[in-house]
């Protein structure tokens, strides 16, 4: 959204009373009309537009980018939260086989049973990014008639880290030194050594009492270790668990070391390494391709093209109709967006696209008014109508957006309507450089899916999951600076006719649905040149 600012030309009696109550009738309902609906990427929000016989024309360049998103609470979540999957979902014997083994082996070594193990939790820090330039002409066939048309060159790159914790278990192979057999070997021989020590009973009483205890306690280890060489994952020695288990056999280890015996050092399994946690949480069984940074290239994204009509316009002075002390100006907008840009790979659940791959139908309008020649309010409405299309989804659900069971399907989807509200005071320094606030309020309906193919009934998911939590609303503040060599009243004066605008935008706050918290830097310009005038 943006905030546009011109400075006022001084001179002109006030308008008179002739007729006034007829105008502000008028004004009444179009105010009302302007109250309707929008959904607007950033743009510039006043009511100025090209004169008859003359062309606007705007490029812009601007940087958008996400990292966090509002929980339908209205709670601050960051992708890393967002975006995580426990691998244990996808084992196969699952770590219930792991815990029934350490439910018995660990109360007969005297220890605690252990909590339920963890494989591991991914999670995936995220950053995307849109890179922004739309190109903008618009004509006015008249001046208070337009017709204009917005080409928008995008580039979307997402930058993608992985985070592992919770690590309890890991990969069997990697325990006992990669050789369990002559681990179990070495430590049954120095079993067997203590065996004949406490059979010989030559030991004093209190030695022979405990070297009876440590064998014992060996045949104990020794049938628990051989039970869990033949798991797929063993506990490591980096969580409690496998640390528990890991002191007691140096404990019992230095009891062998006391009879001069000797059995071999235990090692735990390795701690599943991120590269594995990324395969396991990826492929078929999920429907994801393994997240990684994506970029898609400078691209075209959804082109606009519409009509402008402006009604009202006081500002604008003439030898019949001088500018009033509190001019006031407004414009309405329809247009038409085509599905050009490039949708996001339905499988790359990072990919950003540069479109989202169905039209829409807008309609807005801006509302100005001023008073005296440093003051300025905008008022901003639109509605955007998103219409259905046929397209491909990663199936899933917007609350747990990796989750095993996830397919590619051709969906029928019908996004939800989008109103936007947004008002930018604003503040003239001196003719040419305009100071503005920005606030924009946001309402997205509920998106509806349906499958657009046959689908297996028994799946995981069904495309209506994709709905949860489309429905919100969202504010935003930011601010604009602008610097102009035309008059805010819509006049040219000498020199190049042209307008440069700096503006932020950014999501502060978001509920009852999942809303990104997206911040914009923009940087815009627009010149007029007269061709037929």
């Amino acid at each position: 959204m943006t905030a546009r600012k011109e400075t006022a030309v001084r001179g002109g009696p006030r308008r008179q009373n002739e007729g006034s109550w007829g105008a502000n009738r008028w004004l009444a309902l179009s105010i009302a009309l302007v109250l309707l609906p929008s959904a607007a990427q950033a743009q510039w929000i006043d009511a100025q537009q090209p004169l008859g016989g003359e062309f606007q024309i705007g490029i812009e360049g601007g940087s958008q980018s996400t990292r966090a998103r509002f929980t339908p609470d209205g709670q601050k979540q960051t992708f890393p939260e967002a975006f995580w999957a426990i691998i244990d979902s996808e084992l196969e014997p699952g770590l219930s086989s792991l815990d029934s083994v350490l439910a018995v082996f660990y109360p007969a070594l005297g220890l605690e049973a252990p909590p339920p193990s963890l494989l591991s939790r991914v999670s995936y820090d995220v950053l995307i990014e849109h890179t922004r330039v739309p190109i903008s002409v618009s004509f006015g066939a008249t001046d208070w008639l337009s017709v204009f048309g917005v080409v928008p060159l995008v580039k979307g790159k997402s930058f993608v880290g992985t985070l592992l914790n919770d690590r309890s278990a890991g990969d069997s192979i990697t325990a006992f030194g990669g050789d369990a057999a002559g681990f179990l070997q070495g430590l049954n021989t120095g079993i067997t050594d203590l065996e004949a020590i406490v059979a010989a009973d030559t030991l004093g009483p209190v030695d022979q009492a405990r070297a009876e205890a440590l064998l014992a306690q060996a045949q104990v280890m020794e049938a628990g270790l051989t039970d869990l060489s033949s798991e797929t994952f063993v506990p490591t020695n980096i969580e409690s668990t496998g640390q528990e288990l890991s002191d007691l056999y140096v404990s019992m280890q230095s009891g062998f070391d006391s009879f001069d015996l000797s059995i071999p050092d235990l090692a735990l399994a390795a701690p599943i390494d991120t590269a594995r946690a990324v395969g396991m949480t990826s492929g078929p069984e999920w429907g994801i391709e393994a997240p990684e940074t994506r970029d898609t290239g400078l691209k075209f994204g959804d082109m606009e093209l519409g009509l402008s009509l402006q009604p009202l316009n006081s500002f604008r002075a003439t030898p019949r109709d001088p500018r009033p002390k509190v001019p006031m100006r407004l414009k309405l907008d329809a247009l038409y967006r085509f599905p050009t840009g490039a949708p996001p790979a339905p499988n790359r659940i990072f990919d950003p696209g540069t479109g989202q791959g169905q039209p829409d139908i807008e309609v807005r309008g801006t509302f100005d008014i001023a008073y005296g020649s440093r003051f300025w309010m905008s008022l901003y409405a639109s509605y955007n109508l998103q219409l259905e299309a046929d397209i491909e989804r990663l199936v899933t659900t917007p609350a747990a957006p990796i989750q095993l069971g996830a397919y590619t399907a051709l969906v029928r989807w019908n996004p939800g309507d989008v109103l936007t509200l947004a008002v930018a005071p604003r503040f003239n320094l001196t003719r040419v450089i305009t100071f503005a606030g920005l606030y924009r309020y946001q309402k997205h309906g509920l998106d509806a899916f349906a499958a657009a193919e046959a689908i297996d009934p028994g799946a995981a998911l069904v495309p209506s999951d994709l709905a949860l939590g489309t429905e919100w609303n969202s504010s935003s503040v930011g601010f604009a600076a602008r610097y102009q060599t035309t008059d805010w009243s819509g006049d040219r004066r000498r020199g190049l006719p042209m307008e440069v605008e700096l503006r932020y935008l950014k999501v502060v706050s978001g509920r009852n649905g999942y809303v990104p918290e997206r911040s914009s830097w923009e940087i815009a310009s627009r010149f007029y040149w007269g061709l037929f005038r």
